[in-house]
């Protein structure tokens, strides 16, 4: 067999490729990560770990052995990995055929994420009442997560020039280094511009970072904007309130106020549909039944 094609030789050239995509690089590891577990299986199984001799049937084989040990998430991850990989290979010209074309995803369940009520909100708002600037720091950017349904690591990451408090938007970077625009709405530009007045008065002032720590004056990190809504949810009566809890709610309340969902796509970042669909499970079967009233047929007869 030799060396050249084995399939852990290709592995670093497929990643200069996700590189030059500008996959992020929590992607490139979990791609990476998974084709190193499935040429380690091959070994172990005494499979064939050149790509020219790897069927489809050994990669539904792998996928079935993740399926049982493994959560349908990770197992979907996997077979994400191994399609862009395969694919590449194919583009390349390092195989003939590409083994991953027939090769189905594994289904995921549907899982529902629970979302802040309109109390427990104002409540977790209410919590940040003070006068120092973590205060309105905290207030600032929970109203914009709500507000405006942005992803954690796209708002905490935020640069001071991005902000337009006057056309009410804020530029953020998204998956893949997209910039995107997020807009919002009034109450959420007074929190931001509170802050912004306080925060102009400290020593530090001049950080291009728009949320900056209340000790140093460092920008914070995704991890700290985290660890912030899990001790002003607690403090709310709310434990374990995280980002995505804002996401899902702004979801729901566009969909529930009668926003379309192209807009929805448009303004959350999804390029898919399946997005979509997860984020607006929850309430789905509600929705659909206020949509009825006033909708009967035998009513409008």
């Amino acid at each position: 067999m030799a060396d050249a094609y084995a399939l852990n030789a290709l592995i670093d050239s497929w990643e200069l490729t996700l590189r030059q995509e500008r996959k992020s690089p929590r992607t490139i590891g979990n791609y990476r990560e998974a084709m190193s577990l499935l040429a380690t299986w091959l070994v172990d199984e005494g499979k064939p770990h050149d790509p020219r001799e790897i069927t489809t049937e050994v990669l539904r084989e792998w996928l079935v052995h993740l399926d049982e040990t493994r959560s349908a998430a990770t197992a979907r991850t996997r077979w994400t990995a191994l399609r862009s990989f395969w694919a590449w290979a194919l583009e390349e010209q390092e195989i003939e055929a590409n083994p991953m074309e027939l090769v189905k995803p594994p289904q995921l369940p549907e899982k529902l994420v629970d979302f802040l009520t309109a109390d427990q909100l104002r409540d977790v708002i209410a919590a940040c009442d003070g006068p120092r600037m973590v205060d309105r720091r905290d207030a600032a950017l929970i109203l914009l997560y709500a507000d405006s349904g942005g992803r954690l690591s796209e708002i905490a990451g935020a640069g001071r020039a991005g902000l337009d408090l006057r056309a009410r938007e804020l530029l953020v970077v998204g998956k893949g280094d997209r910039e995107r625009i997020l807009p919002f709405g009034a109450t959420t530009a007074r929190a931001l511009d509170r802050y912004l007045r306080i925060r102009a008065r400290q020593p530090y002032a001049e950080s291009k970072w728009l949320w900056l720590s209340g000790k140093d004056g460092k920008a914070m990190s995704a991890n700290a904007v985290h660890q912030m809504l899990k001790r002003r949810g607690a403090a709310a009566g709310v434990p374990e309130l995280h980002a995505h809890m804002f996401r899902h709610g702004f979801a729901d309340a566009w969909l529930s106020s009668g926003g379309s969902e192209s807009d929805l796509m448009e303004l959350a970042g999804w390029r898919s549909r399946q997005m979509l669909n997860r984020y607006g499970a929850k309430r789905r079967s509600e929705r659909a039944r206020e949509a009825y009233r006033g909708r009967s047929p035998m009513d409008n007869l």
